[in-house]
């Protein structure tokens, strides 16, 4: 094993356990500020908040399931790069043109 399988391993765990304690304190605490609701209102109209809240919770446990595929299946440091900068590119590319069709009402 390689010293950026364990670190892609480590950022994987590490983002969906973050992740659950998030969900698990969505009700304590605020989970979204009313600005950014406000934000993606003017920006696509109205929208459906607690939809919102669910893409924003899937993109986030998807993020740390990418990263731990990427610490079980690259074994060189320049594949581990590229991967990287791949799966940013489509997930964030996947997130925005999915964004706007899940949350609008």
């Amino acid at each position: 094993m390689n010293f950026w399988n364990g670190l892609f391993l480590l950022f994987g765990i590490i983002f969906i356990i973050g992740n659950a304690i998030k969900g698990l304190t969505k009700h304590k605490f605020n989970y979204f500020r009313e600005s950014y609701f406000n934000k993606l209102e003017l920006k696509y109209g109205s929208i459906d908040r607690e939809k919102a809240i669910k893409l924003e919770m899937f993109y986030q446990y998807l993020l740390g399931l990418e990263y731990i595929i990427m610490g079980l299946l690259i074994r060189k440091f320049d594949t581990a790069i590229i991967s990287v900068i791949l799966v940013s590119i489509v997930t964030i590319i996947s997130y925005y043109l999915i964004r706007r069709k899940y949350i609008t009402v």
